[in-house]
């Protein structure tokens, strides 16, 4: 009851300041005052003129983010003393709110490129981009304010990757004062090695001395040209190699060309220079690179490799390829000699099952897919269709209790939150939510979930779940929005309308205006040029980069796409959803040469992402099945075998 006072007090004192009533409900998109704040912000963007704010606008509970936005685009307009007297008062006086993040690393970084150290290097002590503290080192350097500068700029220049331009003069700096010695450049080098970096490492390694240098430049030669490299070290086993460096190349060549690898694994092993322990990694390589192929050798050398019991990937990887070759006696004895907390997973549990149908029978396995086909799981899911047994989703809704949400839709950075959502800020309000919600007790994250999908803040309501540990309410965790759209797209594309949502719910958890760092965008988070591709080939309108961030665009490319996918591979779910999420080059590489069964295929895929992916949207188009009320779609009839993919006749 405090705390409810306490949240309502303070929702009046904000009302006060703002001159709006703060209701249980913050405004919605339909908001007149929204409107005129999204209408601002774009013009701010545009750099148009912009008449005075109404009175209205300026109460608006994020007009201060208005004010940060003007702010910023002034910085790149017309910047000077007056402009930086106003940010300084406007950052002192919102110290500490999420709505100074963005001003000030764009005042700091105007700061530094004026030169303006006076109020810079006071100002720019906690900064953590790279960039500004490349400049805050120059900003030292020019200031003689040199005092413990050779340890910052010595740590700085440590970092194994390339350093932004502003370091530039510090570090040359630091070779007239005679600190970057070899050993340090060296050092330097084996660190953007040892991080598979052998662009930055060939850049550092100049600054290393011969005959220092000369085991760096062959551990980049082995990087960037493994076969080359390590076919000479077999014709000439008396040429010194270190160990790391021979290991890291041999991984590099197992990876990219395990036939080439495994062919010359043999003379390699037989360099006088080779430990017992060095051997072993080499065939570890070789054998991880062959299962990775799905290559027949793949089960022979793992035989022949001791398993670190601390070893996962060996551990994991083994199985898979004793599956792929269809030995299940060798996959059922791998997965028993799995230690105990890799075994216990649902994943090794049903195979083990699996494994053993296929070697005792039906009935001796039946006990064991037992054990898991009550989960809400992908493995739980192929258990139960290996038993004819119903999927439980065990599903538990969880408390409403609505109380608490109105006392938390009173907190006023709740109220910013979602202001900021409907004006399609998210990321701003998922900084003002967390600050609220991030540290609160589970119970009441629940109910935050609970109030943020009454908002149709999806994404946030997905994570909110998440954090609280609460997986259970399967209503809350898998919405449908946008579903008029996506029934048009369905309906156009005949892609089923449960795939789209498991797809979109997958690749952007609902977020319209979500980014990757490939630049994949929208719902469906398609690349621009594949999304302009498919646009023609629909005789669609050309598909804008920023238009991706429009609903009916997004999903109607995405289902376009994924039909030409499922197309592509003669209705095949699993290597359509691989394709969507690795593309087509990468699945081109992974289809088998005789048909195998579909969980075997997916469990060796070699990209654990798209793995984790075709298992994740599989589930997610059981339960997006189940709160429609209709009948939980089997795995089995989803995943049939998958085959060789064969040029179509004439």
């Amino acid at each position: 009851m405090k705390h409810q006072i306490y949240l309502c007090a303070a929702a009046l004192l904000l009302s006060a300041f703002t001159g709006r009533s703060i209701a249980a409900e913050p405004p919605t998109a339909e908001d007149p005052i929204a409107q005129e704040f999204r209408a601002a912000m774009q013009r701010i963007r545009q750099r148009v003129p912009e008449p005075v704010d109404s009175p209205g606008l300026t109460a608006y509970v994020i007009h201060d983010y208005l004010v940060a936005a003007r702010l910023r685009r002034d910085l790149t307009v017309n910047p000077g003393e007056n402009l930086d007297g106003t940010i300084d008062d406007f950052l002192h006086s919102h110290s500490g709110q999420p709505v100074i993040h963005g001003l000030k690393h764009d005042w700091l970084q105007s700061l530094a490129d004026r030169k303006r150290w006076d109020w810079f290097l006071p100002r720019s002590a906690d900064s953590t981009d790279p960039q500004l503290i490349c400049d805050r080192l120059a900003g030292r350097l020019a200031t003689s304010d040199t005092a413990g500068l050779a340890q910052e700029a010595l740590a700085r220049w440590m970092v194994a990757q390339k350093q932004p331009d502003e370091c530039n003069a510090v570090f040359a700096w630091l070779h007239t004062q005679a600190l970057l010695t070899p050993e340090l450049a060296e050092n330097r080098t084996r660190a953007a090695l040892a991080a598979d970096n052998p662009r930055w490492a060939r850049e550092f390694v100049g600054d290393v001395p011969s005959p220092r240098s000369a085991p760096l430049l062959q551990w980049i030669q082995l990087l960037e040209s493994p076969s080359a490299a390590i076919a000479m070290l077999t014709i000439n086993p008396g040429m010194p190699v270190e160990p790391d460096a021979l290991v890291a190349g041999f991984n590099h060549l197992s990876i990219a060309d395990s036939a080439a690898s495994a062919a010359l694994l043999p003379a390699l092993l037989k360099r006088p220079d080779l430990t017992p322990v060095l051997q072993t990694r080499l065939q570890r390589a070789a054998a991880l690179g062959a299962a990775y192929a799905r290559a027949p050798s793949a089960v022979a050398a793992f035989a022949g490799l001791a398993a670190d019991p601390n070893d996962g990937q060996v551990h994991e990887w083994r199985v898979r390829a004793a599956l792929w070759a269809g030995d299940f006696a060798m996959a059922l004895a791998w997965i028993d000699a799995m230690p105990s907390s890799l075994a216990a997973q649902p994943r090794w549990r049903y195979w083990r099952a699996r494994a053993l149908a296929a070697t005792s029978g039906a009935a001796a396995a039946a006990p064991s897919y037992a054990e898991i086909a009550g989960m809400r799981d992908y493995y739980g899911y192929l258990a139960a269709d290996q038993l004819s047994a119903n999927y439980n989703l065990n599903i538990h809704p969880s408390p409403n209790d609505a109380p608490v949400q109105t006392a938390l839709s009173l907190e006023p950075g709740v109220v910013r939150a979602h202001a900021l959502f409907e004006c399609d800020m998210a990321d701003e309000a998922a900084t003002e939510w967390s600050l609220v919600v991030g540290t609160a007790k589970p119970a009441v994250k629940i109910q935050a979930a609970r109030l943020a999908s009454r908002w149709g803040w999806f994404a946030q309501t997905i994570a909110t779940l998440a954090q609280a540990g609460e997986w259970d309410d399967v209503a809350l965790r898998y919405p449908r929005p946008y579903a008029a759209v996506v029934a048009n797209a369905a309906k156009d594309t005949q892609v089923p309308e449960d795939w789209l949502f498991a797809i979109m719910r997958q690749e952007s958890l609902f977020r319209k205006d979500a980014v990757s760092r490939a630049d994949a965008r929208g719902l469906m988070q398609m690349q621009p040029a594949t999304a302009a591709a498919v646009a023609r080939r629909w005789h669609l309108p050309p598909a804008a980069r920023e238009g991706l961030f429009e609903p009916s665009v997004a999903l109607r490319l995405g289902a376009g796409y994924v039909h030409e996918l499922l197309d592509k591979y003669r209705g095949q779910l699993a290597p359509s959803l691989a394709a969507y999420n690795a593309g087509p080059m990468s699945v081109a590489r992974w289809l088998p040469s005789d048909p195998i069964d579909a969980d075997i295929w997916i469990e060796n895929i070699p990209y654990a992402e798209t793995r984790s992916y075709i298992q994740h949207i599989l589930e997610h188009i059981v339960a997006f099945a189940k709160m429609r009320d209709a009948p939980a779609p089997r795995l089995s009839n989803l995943l049939p075998r998958v085959e060789p993919l064969v040029p179509r006749g004439p």
